[in-house]
């Protein structure tokens, strides 16, 4: 929230040292499960100063700034200054009146401003100024606002009426830095010398008796205990609203406390002046500050939008902290250095970590330091290896080969002790009792002795049949095998010595980074492709671009505990499910198009660039997988991946113009436009850059079209006179799509016999015959009619089509609501069914047959269900594979009897002459309409009976019962 921080900072508050609890509490990891992302003047905000941030209820994100407020929408900011009409740019506070959905944005000077939003547009409209600089406005009715002042106590507009209260009227100070409503809808004022609440029978404030008297930045009525918090200089207080009575939180934070927020879910966050934020805890603070990533450690404001994406501003920026799939142990983690090379879990559960700058443990999410006197805890590490007696393999880039034992170096092997190659990428423990590892001169192979010493090493190299001695990994394979890759090419190690393997016929790949084994399969990563090896036949095949891969250089493969496939590239990781690869596998097709998901920085990553390594890529006991970044330690998250694809974000249409001119909804353009562009966007804000876009022109585009990426824009020219309608959805990647944003105009016909050419043609033609000229004049009124005509029926015509399902003709899900609602409530003893039809497996059909054939199944699963429904019933496709019937004049036996005619109809169709092995079949859920039951409930019932029937195997009906 807008705060007198600077007021704060300059004339009252001592400057306050930083203390070593900050130091000590850099060993947790507060946020640490969250991406964070930073904005400031560089990404297009006006200043670094971020007051307060609100959500209105479109879904832009609106910030108040020192050089005016700003609504962002996720990519871009558009920055508000003059058309504001404030006396002074800088924004205090921004927040949206929940009575009016108007923005509100107060200023330095008193200013006051209203927003109100309109579709592709909104205008700002100055209010008569307060008297002094408001930082906070609090909407407390419909009527009234209460606005607070840096210096000249609490001012109350209501309906224009605008009373002042200061001290005189009992406030402890004229300094209001916040306002509150308790659950009572009692109004406190927080100032500089502690809190007070207002006394509407005497129009005074009060102080609560033993509160002290201090800074109290954060007032908060508590949405699930009622309760009121308030923080007083270090200290937070709960004060019970209905007695006054109050207790001393447990916690003393490091510095004042300058923001309390509590977020949807109930988390209240602390936001302090120098040590940066927290969350409220009966435990020692644990602050997120500028040694977590935070840009700044004094905090202005704290929000947390309807994703649960909590945001922080502070003096050099605007910080996000979202629930991603991904999330980082980074440097400012306690990790210590950015380049990581290698992970390994060992016994504990603890992840090793092994970069640039030396080793770490991971244990629940915290960073430890790796217990070693060993100099080896700050080499540049680039593998580990472990063995079955505990002895702790660790491979450098520029040091050799160190040997520990629970934590105690045993040997260390290099260049000086007769170990050429002070370089070691990858070590194999392998079953014949042998270490080999990677080198720059080739693969090492020495004996292992059961104290851990290594014997005298011997090499292959060039000369035993390698073709290079640059090794990246060296695996072994259940039957013995050593698989070694190299910048040159692929080779075995088997009992008769080296075998090289020869690639050329399914690939140019050389540089051979990583292996994996499961089942009969080989995975090789490789710079050109996945190349995967069939042990049982023996045979080769590559995954590449062919296959529609568009990065195919990769350092690592793993498959997880579910059987997907991950690959690394140095842009970041492919995700290809089990069943999708499986698929593929055995495809007699090479290029068959393999499905995957990509994630990069903005999926929650500090960086997108996956290491080479010894591995690069871990897949824990608990299934998580980890993976070395040049930024860190990545951890996959799968449960957030679910959640943040479950709800679409909001599609909004900003802008439209016709030949450079803005325009609004309903607009009729005149015949000579020439192009027209739309600027939309997705209000969402976990990963905005992901967010995928359709868009739609009906009665111009036949069907949805996908803009390039991150394309946030459409133009269309030359467009025939008609009535349209644009539309644009929005969905995350492998999410729903949301319901479409929409903008109506109207395209004039050419008259090319306008006023002025009558005009001309009059004068030219004044000696010809007054009856040519009366004739000609009712032909141009004639012809103005007709077009007047061809605009009606086309706008009548697009109405049709809004309320039609384009693809299979059927009426679409907005008709069926409508008709369905209309019916509920005019339903007055007779019986009403509602059938909702699921195709089973449909997406099986999409993806084996392309969605092509899969418009045609649709089309034809339209046609049976019309033509097996009674002529009365209503047949409309609800979406996707989903279709709806609606029944009137029904019971529960005609109902049963439809869905099975219906059902039968579905899996006895021939549709042979769309593929010649294709059937269809589906699971049917039916309600029976009881009195007085809402059209909501109505469709409740039956979509369970519906999940019923998939649940109890699909291709089946069930009936829901009557409701309790």
């Amino acid at each position: 929230m807008p705060i007198a921080h600077r007021l704060f900072a300059v004339f009252f508050l001592p400057a306050l040292a930083l203390v070593s609890a900050v130091t000590a509490a850099q060993d947790f990891r507060p946020l640490s499960d969250r991406a964070m992302r930073i904005w400031d003047t560089q990404h297009g905000l006006p200043h670094n100063s971020i007051n307060h941030i609100t959500q209105d209820s479109q879904g832009y994100l609106w910030i108040a700034t020192w050089q005016g407020p700003v609504r962002f929408n996720g990519r871009t900011f558009e920055v508000f200054d003059d058309e504001t009409q404030l006396s002074d740019p800088g924004a205090l506070f921004i927040g949206e009146n929940p009575y009016t959905n108007t923005i509100v944005a107060t200023g330095a000077r008193g200013g006051v401003s209203y927003f109100k939003s309109a579709l592709a547009g909104g205008q700002w409209q100055a209010q008569p100024r307060v008297f002094d600089r408001v930082d906070f406005a609090l909407f407390a009715t419909n009527e009234c606002t209460w606005y607070a002042t840096v210096t000249t106590g609490v001012v109350r507009d209501c309906d224009g009426k605008r009373t002042q209260f200061t001290t005189k009227e009992g406030l402890p100070s004229d300094s209001i830095l916040s306002l509150a409503k308790d659950s009572t809808g009692r109004i406190w004022a927080a100032t500089d010398r502690g809190p007070a609440y207002f006394q509407p029978k005497t129009a005074t404030f009060t102080t609560v008796a033993g509160l002290p008297s201090g800074y109290n930045f954060g007032i908060v009525s508590d949405q699930n205990t009622k309760d009121l918090w308030l923080s007083i200089d270090e200290s937070i207080y709960r004060l019970n609203v209905a007695n006054l009575n109050y207790e001393r939180w447990p916690v003393t934070y490091p510095s004042t406390v300058t923001e309390l927020y509590q977020a949807p879910n109930g988390v209240i966050w602390v936001g302090t002046h120098e040590h940066g934020l927290t969350q409220l805890d009966d435990q020692s603070a644990v602050m997120t500050t500028v040694a977590n990533g935070l840009p700044n450690n004094h905090i202005l404001s704290i929000f947390v939008d309807r994703e649960n994406t909590l945001w922080v501003g502070t003096h050099r920026g605007l910080t996000q902290f979202r629930e991603a799939p991904f999330h980082s142990h980074r440097k400012e983690d306690g990790l210590g250095y950015d380049y990581v090379r290698a992970l390994m879990q060992r016994d504990d559960g603890s992840i090793l970590v092994g970069g640039l700058g030396g080793i770490k443990q991971i244990a629940n999410e915290t960073i430890l330091p790796f217990p070693t006197s060993s100099k080896v805890a700050k080499e540049s590490i680039l593998t580990f290896a472990q063995s079955s007696d505990g002895l702790l393999y660790i491979g450098t880039f520029t040091n050799g080969l160190y040997v520990l034992r629970n934590g105690e170096q045993i040997a260390h092997y290099n260049e000086t002790n007769g170990f050429p190659g002070n370089d070691i990428r990858s070590v194999l423990l392998a079953d014949d009792g042998y270490l080999y590892a990677a080198t720059s001169r080739g693969v090492l192979r020495a004996k292992r002795r059961r104290n851990g010493d290594l014997e005298t090493p011997d090499y292959f190299g060039v000369a035993e049949g390698l073709p290079d001695e640059i090794i990246y990994a060296i695996h072994q394979s259940p039957t013995g095998d050593i698989w070694i890759g190299s910048m040159r090419g692929l080779s075995v190690l088997k009992d008769q010595g080296i075998q090289r393997i020869n690639l050329s016929t399914i690939t140019n790949a050389e540089f051979m980074f990583g292996f994996h084994e499961s089942g009969q399969h080989l995975y090789v990563a490789s710079d050109r492709g996945l190349i995967l090896y069939n042990k049982q036949t023996e045979q080769w095949q590559v995954f590449d671009d062919d296959n529609g891969l568009p990065f195919v250089k990769f350092f690592d493969v793993t498959r997880d505990l579910n059987g997907n496939v991950w690959l690394a590239t140095g842009r970041g990781l492919y995700a290809i499910a089990a069943n999708d690869f499986e698929r593929a596998v055995f495809d007699d097709n090479p290029a068959t198009p393999l499905p995957y998901s990509f994630y990069e920085s903005f999926h929650g990553l500090a960086s997108a660039q996956i290491n080479t390594g010894g591995p690069p890529m871990l897949v824990d006991r608990d299934g998580h997988l980890w993976f070395a970044t040049s930024q860190g330690v990545g951890h996959y998250l799968p449960a957030n991946l679910a959640a943040l694809n479950g709800q679409p974000p909001d599609p909004v249409i900003e802008a439209v113009e016709a030949d450079g001119s803005k325009i609004t909804p309903g607009t009729y353009l005149d015949a000579q436009t020439g192009r027209i562009e739309f600027n939309f966007a997705g209000l969402g804000f976990h990963h905005p850059e992901s967010i995928r876009y359709r868009v739609q022109l009906a009665g111009y585009d036949d069907s949805w079209v996908t803009p390039n990426d991150n394309q946030l824009s459409v133009a269309y020219t030359e467009l025939p006179p008609g009535a349209y309608i644009f539309q644009v959805q929005t969905a995350y990647p492998n999410g729903q799509w949301s319901d479409a944003a929409t903008f109506t105009f109207h395209k004039l016909p050419t008259l090319w016999q306008r006023p002025t050419t009558w005009l001309v043609s009059a004068l030219l033609l004044l000696i010809t015959v007054v009856a040519v000229v009366r004739l000609r004049s009712y032909q141009l009124k004639r012809s103005k009619e007709r077009l007047q005509d061809l605009v009606r029926e086309q706008t009548k015509s697009l109405e049709q089509l809004a309320h039609q399902d384009s693809l299979t003709l059927l009426a679409n899900r907005r008709a069926f609501d409508l008709f369905l609602r209309e019916k509920v409530a005019r339903t007055a003893g007779h019986q009403l069914g509602l059938i909702l039809l699921d195709l089973d497996y449909f997406k099986d059909i999409n993806d084996r047959y392309l969605h092509t054939t899969g418009d045609k199944v649709l089309k034809r699963v339209a046609q049976i269900i019309t033509t097996t429904a009674r002529e009365s019933d209503m047949v409309a496709r609800w979406g996707g594979e989903e279709f709806a019937i609606l029944l009137t004049n029904t019971d529960r036996q005609q109902l049963t009897a439809v869905c099975e005619r219906m059902r039968n109809a579905l899996e006895t169709a021939d549709l042979h002459d769309l593929v010649s092995d294709l059937s269809v079949t589906g699971s049917f859920g039916a309600a029976l309409h009881e009195p007085n039951e809402t059209a909501a409930s109505l469709l409740r019932r039956a979509d369970k009976a519906l999940y019923q029937a998939k649940s109890n195997g699909r291709n089946r009906t069930e009936l829901a019962p009557a409701r309790d």
